[in-house]
C-alpha cells in the first residue's frame, strides 16, 4: 500500500513511520481482545507520538496533515488491530472538526493541544429516542446564568467510562418551530468526574472487544457557557460537520480491515493442504482473494480523493456518506469471504477474520447507519446531479421506427388539447409505460406551466388523460387508453422487428 500521488512528503513520511510504529502495538493488542482489557498502555504510548494530532493544525500543538493524515492514522492502526483501530477513530472525531470549524481560540487553545497528546475523547449523541433520528435529541440543556443545567441519558457511546473528555450534544429550545430549523440543538464539552455525570452501564457490542462502549447518565450537570462549542442552537450545523469527518476517516479504516484480511488470506490458502494441493490453486479460492484487492484497490483510491477533497476545503457531504456505507459494505463481502476461505479457522479467534468480520457489520451501524447514508446520497447526489442524469428525448428512427435518443431541441407546436394529447401519444410510441413531466411537455408546446396544467386538467375530465398528483398539483400525465385511441389510429402504435414479420402464416397481426 504505497503513497497516493498527491501526498505531500510529509504525508508519505508520516504513512511509513505510523506503520513501523504500530507493528510494535500489535502483541499487546491482540492480548486485550482475548481478556477484554481496555489497552491504555497503547493510548499513552500514542499520545508521546503526537499522532493523534494528524489533522490538527502545528500552531494547536498537531502535526498539520489535514484529513489525509487523519485517514492514513486510521489505515495504518486497522491494518495491524482490527478492535482498537476503531476507538482511534472515535477518539480522533471525539471533537477535532468541530473545535478547528466552530471552537473560539480560547477553546482551540485549551482542547487541541489535548486531542493532539492522545486525551481520550467521546462523541455523545445517541439517546433512547435518538440514534439515526438524530434531531430527536432529548436530553436538556437549560441555561442558568453563566452555566447550563444538563440532564438526561445516553447511550451507545464509544468510550463510555474511560474517556476524559465528551463532546455533547443536548436539547436547549423545544419550540416546534426550533426543531423544524434545526435550532434546537447546543453542543458542550463535559469532562470525566463533573458532579452528577456517571458512566450508567457498559454495553457487549459485536466486535468491540477491547474498545469500551456504554451508557451514560447526566444527573443535573453543571457546564460552563466557557464550555459551550459555537453558540446555542448552532450543533446541528456542528454534528453534521463532525458525522462527515468521522465517516471518512472511518472508511480509511476499513481499508485497513480489509489488508489485515489479506495478510492472513493469501499465506494461509498458499499453506492450507486438502485434497493433495494447496487451496489457493483452488479457482473459487483465487476468484475470493481477486475481489478482496479489487475492493481494497477501488476503495483506497476513493477514500483518499475524498480526504483530499477535505483538504481542498470541498463540501464532501455525498462522499462523506459513499465512502462510509461503501467501506462497511465492502469490508464486510471481503470479510464473508476471507470467512470462507479459512474455512473452520475462519469461525474462531485464533486468527482475526472473524473479529474484523464483526467490525465490518457493526460499522454498518456506528457512525450513522449505512441506511442513513444512502438517505444523504440520494438526497444531495442526485440533487446535484440533477443535470447531468437526464433521459434524453427518444424519437422513433425514420428507418426502423425504434426508438433512438435525440439530444436536438424539437420545434414547438401551439398549446391546445388536440396537440397536448398527441404529445402524449407519441410519447407512449417511446415510453409506454412511463408518464411525462410538465417539462417534457413544455419541449414540445408552446405555454406556460399553468396553461399546460389547465389543459391536462380538462382532458382529465373528459377520461383521455391519467395523472399524478401531489400536494404542488399535477406532477405526471400520461395518455389514457380512450387518449390514445383518439390521438391516433390503432394502426400508428404498431411495429414490428424484421425477424416477426418472417412467418407470415403463423402470425396474428
Amino acid at each position: 500500500m504505497e503513497s497516493m500521488p498527491w501526498w505531500t512528503p510529509e504525508q508519505t513520511a508520516f504513512m511509513k513511520e505510523v506503520r513501523e510504529f504500530v507493528r510494535t502495538l500489535a502483541p499487546y493488542e491482540a492480548k486485550t481482545r482475548e481478556t477484554r482489557e481496555f489497552p491504555f498502555e497503547i493510548y499513552d504510548k500514542v499520545g508521546k507520538k503526537g499522532y493523534m494530532g494528524a489533522c490538527i493544525p502545528k500552531e494547536y500543538g498537531g502535526l498539520g496533515l489535514g484529513a489525509t493524515g487523519a485517514c492514513i492514522l486510521a489505515e495504518e492502526f486497522h491494518s495491524i488491530m482490527p478492535g482498537i483501530g476503531r476507538f482511534i477513530v472515535g477518539n480522533m472525531n471525539g471533537g477535532v472538526r468541530q473545535v478547528i470549524e466552530h471552537g473560539n481560540e480560547a477553546q482551540k487553545k485549551k482542547y487541541l493541544p489535548e486531542i493532539a497528546r492522545c486525551e481520550l475523547g467521546a462523541v455523545v449523541i445517541t439517546e433512547v429516542t435518538a440514534g439515526t433520528d438524530a434531531a430527536g435529541i432529548t436530553m436538556t440543556a437549560k441555561k442558568e446564568g453563566d452555566h447550563y443545567i444538563l440532564h438526561g441519558k445516553k447511550r451507545f457511546i464509544v468510550g463510555a467510562g474511560v474517556a476524559d473528555r465528551y463532546l455533547v450534544y443536548a436539547l436547549t429550545d423545544p419550540n416546534p418551530e426550533a426543531v423544524k430549523k434545526r435550532k434546537h440543538l447546543t453542543a458542550f464539552f463535559v469532562k470525566k468526574g463533573a458532579p452528577g455525570f456517571t458512566t450508567e452501564k457498559i454495553n457487549e457490542i459485536l466486535g468491540f472487544e477491547n474498545a469500551q462502549n456504554g451508557s451514560l447518565d447526566f444527573n443535573n450537570v453543571k457546564v460552563s457557557v466557557e464550555d459551550r462549542l459555537g453558540e446555542e442552537g448552532e450543533a446541528w450545523e456542528i454534528m453534521m460537520g463532525g458525522l462527515n469527518f468521522e465517516r471518512t476517516v472511518i472508511s480509511a479504516g476499513t481499508l485497513g480491515w480489509q489488508r489485515l484480511l489479506l495478510n492472513y488470506c493469501y499465506p494461509y490458502a498458499q499453506r492450507r493442504v486438502q485434497f493433495g494441493k494447496p487451496t489457493i490453486d483452488q479457482s473459487t479460492n483465487q476468484t475470493k482473494l481477486a475481489n478482496m484487492v479489487s475492493r481494497l484497490k477501488v476503495m483506497r483510491a476513493a477514500v483518499y480523493h475524498t480526504a483530499n477533497l477535505w483538504d481542498l476545503e470541498k463540501d464532501v457531504s455525498v462522499e462523506a456518506s459513499v465512502m462510509k456505507s461503501f467501506g462497511a459494505e465492502m469490508t464486510l463481502l471481503s470479510a464473508m469471504e476471507a470467512t470462507q476461505l479459512l474455512g473452520g479457522d475462519g469461525v474462531n479467534r485464533f486468527y482475526p477474520v472473524q473479529n474484523i468480520f464483526e467490525v465490518a457489520k457493526t460499522e454498518h451501524v456506528a457512525g450513522g447507519t449505512i441506511e442513513a447514508c444512502h438517505l444523504t446520497i440520494f438526497r444531495s447526489a442526485l440533487k446535484d446531479l440533477r443535470e447531468d442524469i437526464q433521459m434524453p428525448r427518444r424519437v422513433l428512427d425514420k428507418e426502423t421506427g425504434f426508438p433512438v435518443p435525440d439530444y436536438s431541441a424539437p420545434s414547438k407546436i401551439a398549446l391546445n388539447e388536440d396537440n397536448l394529447l398527441k404529445t402524449l401519444a407519441e410519447d407512449y410510441k417511446v415510453n409506454p409505460g412511463l408518464h411525462m413531466t410538465i417539462p417534457d411537455i413544455k419541449q414540445y408546446l408552446d405555454g406556460d406551466d399553468a396553461a399546460i396544467t389547465a389543459a391536462i386538467e380538462s382532458l382529465e375530465k373528459q377520461g383521455l388523460v391519467t395523472t399524478y398528483k401531489t400536494r404542488k398539483g399535477i406532477e405526471l400525465a400520461k395518455a389514457s387508453y380512450a387518449g390514445l385511441e383518439k390521438a391516433f389510429p390503432r394502426e400508428a402504435y404498431q411495429w414490428f422487428p424484421e425477424w416477426a414479420l418472417k412467418d407470415k402464416a403463423r402470425r396474428i397481426f
